[in-house]
This record gives structure tokens, sequence and C-alpha cells, in this order.
């Protein structure tokens, strides 16, 4: 289209123009990039956020929010975050993984059975390492709210976005969106489609 309107030399998903070279690409899907990035900032958000800083304190903050399904991985992450917390001692007490199960599918017997093997992982991490201090997992099965969700994408400093199999996956997209104030990291599955946008 671009080669048949402007007459601009066009190969592959490069555009020629006289003043600067065009990448282009298919994007299917996407997010309201300055409705999350500008939203960190409300005043709802800003009051979630400071809820968040005091319980927290000085521990370093890992969230992950995906619906129950088995495509998810979920079981293989809180597995993962054990196995860190094994291989690295030193971060126990200086970090906390916030995982976060959207309910999806109550009503098939399998998704109830992954939901309990999740619920019964996060307890054996938490009784094998917290102290009256610390909890290393705070389990929630529950959705969230937009000023919730924002406040949490903000505030952590890892995004933990690890699916097996996943379409676009907009969660990717949602929490680099919200980096305003804590600048965080993105960890994310080559399995997830957004993986070949934000290499």
């Amino acid at each position: 289209s671009v080669k048949r309107t402007t007459g601009y030399e066009c190969r592959q998903n490069i555009i020629y123009t006289p003043h600067k070279i065009v990448k282009v690409d298919a994007f299917p899907i996407s997010i309201d990039y300055k409705k999350f990035s500008e939203a960190s900032m409300e005043k709802a958000v800003l009051k979630e956020k400071k809820k968040i800083w005091q319980g927290l304190g000085v521990q370093k903050l890992i969230f992950s929010i995906d619906r129950l399904d088995y495509t998810k991985g979920l079981l293989s992450r809180l597995q993962g975050f054990e196995v860190f917390l094994e291989t690295y001692p030193e971060w126990r007490s200086k970090v906390v993984f916030n995982m976060v199960v959207i309910p999806s599918r109550d009503n098939i017997q399998k998704y109830r059975e992954m939901k309990k093997e999740i619920e019964s992982t996060v307890g054996r991490i938490n009784g094998k390492f917290s102290n009256l201090a610390w909890r290393p997992v705070v389990y929630q099965y529950k959705s969230l709210s937009f000023n919730e969700l924002v406040a949490l994408y903000d505030m952590s400093d890892v995004g933990l976005i690890t699916p097996l199999r996943d379409g676009m996956n907009l969660v990717a997209k949602e929490y680099v969106a919200c980096q305003n104030e804590n600048k965080g990291v993105l960890i994310l599955s080559e399995m997830a489609g957004a993986a070949a946008e934000l290499n």
C-alpha cells in the first residue's frame, strides 16, 4: 500500500523515504499505552502504591498475574521461585513474590485440582522459608481492580510473565507501560507472543 500510494522503495519490512528508513510490521493486538502509563500517577493509584510500600518496606517485589490455566506455567513459576530461594539464601527475607491468579473455569474438575496444587505448593514454600517477619509468597486467587493492578505493576521490581504457551500476553505490555516510578525488569517467556515485539 505504501509503495503504491507514495512510490517509496519498499523491501521486506523496510520503507526507504527520502529522509529516513522506516521499519513496519504487523501488530495484531496491543494495549492503550497512554491509559496505563498515565494511570500510575492518579490519586487512587498513588493510594494503592502507598499501601504496597507500607507492606513491603525495603523488600523487593516480584509480581505475576495470570488466569488459572495450564498454559500459564503457574506451578513451574512457583517451583522456580523455590529453587531461587534455595540457591540464593541471601535473598531470603529480602524478596516477596506476589502471585495473583484470576479465577477461571472453576466448574471444571481439572482446574479445581490445579488450584489445589498451586495452593499446596504456596503453603509448602511459605512453610519452608517464612519466619515471623517474612512470608516469601503472597498468593491471591481473585481479580484486581484497575487501580490495584497499575499500582502493583509500577511498584514491582520484577514482572514475571512465564507462560509455557501463550498468545500475545498483554500483561507483559501493561507491565512495561506502567514502569514510571520503579523501573522494574520484565522476565518474559519466549513462548508468549509479546516476546517477538519486546526483544
